[in-house]
């Protein structure tokens, strides 16, 4: 069977890793990356997680193209937002930020419905106010680099990209990627083509940016995105080779946004890499930016003074987290910091085996922002990532 007359993820999951070890290959980038520990920046809301540090090489990366960074087109939007050291430029606002992408005014309001669902984040970024308009997502892949996807659930599954150039289980490179039979994306921590969630991280974090409108479950911010599911985190952390790699990997394979929901508090020069080279192949990159209640973003989220944009995480009440388990971090004082806040106090979301659980941090806050990006390339799809940069922050609620 051609992988491309697959219509989701269910229907190949059955024959896609006969014998996978054997006929699995990942390519390698000689960058002389060291072997350390990210960890994901989030918590259940009944479990602690520990904040792991990143102890990584300096070298640099040969093959990671390094011109100017990424520049802000700053006549999209005069200069009218003022910079917060606690909250950044503010709450991410879906309704402006789409609306802005195609030349109009904000979407008009709709009434709150979702809070009494759990999905008290649609309401706060002004989702519904974008689907009444006719944006969804759709077209849009948004690749989750994290501990996997189960790209089996049931709200998830008709919504996991696929990679059509592959052919299913011929043990073939068919599309000269550097990766065998990369049918629905690729698990770096094992170094095959089974992106499984075993944790539930990346599958909680799929699942906000876009699970499926299907009359059940949850409903993802972005719900007709497609997800590219990049295993890159397991059971102790991820290791900056595979984190570098996957965010490459996701770059060189048509995401359009990529979604990081992981950190660590050492500067990762490699990883600041491969975000510039995402970047500068038409990736919007959204980071979270960390759990240890410090004063700026941990990394790699402080990189979103060069590209992209960090999120720290609010409660339903505006309130910047704080649980006494865990805080967000703060925007800090540097205005060039691309820093805004979203949901990321019990949000309930997809976990493996068709479960649905609340967590919380900012890695839950992060697909919000990953989701509005979906959106407003739905909306627009020649917006690049300094335009995306520029319209989520000068449109945000401050």
């Amino acid at each position: 069977m051609f992988f491309s007359q697959a219509s989701n993820a269910l229907d190949i999951v059955s024959s896609l890793f006969t014998d996978s070890a054997s006929q699995a290959s990942k390519s390698q980038l000689d960058c002389g990356f060291t072997s350390s520990r990210f960890r994901p920046s989030s918590h259940s809301e009944q479990t602690e997680l520990d904040a792991g540090d990143i102890t990584l090489a300096s070298q640099a990366c040969e093959g990671f193209t390094s011109s100017s960074s990424e520049s802000v087109t700053s006549q999209i939007f005069p200069a009218s937002h003022s910079f917060s050291p606690v909250y950044g430029y503010g709450l991410v606002d879906a309704a402006a930020a789409v609306a802005a992408s195609i030349g109009r005014s904000r979407f008009a309001d709709v009434a709150d419905q979702y809070h009494d669902l759990n999905l008290w984040g649609l309401d706060a970024v002004s989702a519904p106010e974008v689907w009444n308009a006719g944006y969804t997502g759709r077209n849009v892949v948004v690749a989750v680099i994290d501990s996997g996807v189960d790209f089996t659930h049931s709200d998830l599954n008709d919504n996991i990209w696929i990679n059509q150039d592959e052919i299913l289980g011929n043990g073939i490179d068919d599309d000269y990627n550097g990766y065998v039979d990369d049918l629905i994306g690729w698990d770096f921590v094992s170094g095959d083509n089974n992106p499984m969630d075993f944790d539930g991280h990346g599958t909680h974090v799929a699942g906000t940016i876009a699970a499926e409108r299907n009359g059940a479950g949850i409903i993802g911010v972005a719900f007709d995105a497609e997800i590219m599911p990049i295993r890159v985190l397991g059971e102790t952390g991820g290791a900056d080779l595979d984190i570098a790699e996957g965010i490459v990997y996701a770059a060189n394979n048509g995401a359009n946004v990529i979604n990081l929901s992981l950190g660590g508090s050492s500067p990762a020069p490699e990883i600041a890499q491969a975000i510039q080279y995402a970047t500068e192949r038409g990736a919007m990159v959204v980071m979270s930016a960390g759990n240890n209640g410090q004063s700026e973003p941990g990394y790699p989220g402080y990189y979103a003074k060069q590209w992209g944009v960090a999120v720290g995480a609010i409660d339903e009440y505006g309130y910047m987290a704080d649980t006494g388990d865990w805080a967000s971090n703060l925007a800090g004082n540097d205005p060039a910091m691309r820093y805004i806040v979203a949901p990321g106090v019990n949000v309930y979301s997809t976990i493996p085996n068709d479960e649905y659980e609340a967590f919380g941090g900012t890695s839950m806050a992060a697909p919000h922002v990953a989701g509005v990006a979906a959106l407003m390339l739905s909306a627009n799809p020649d917006l690049s990532p300094a335009q995306l940069r520029q319209i989520l922050i000068q449109t945000t609620i401050s």
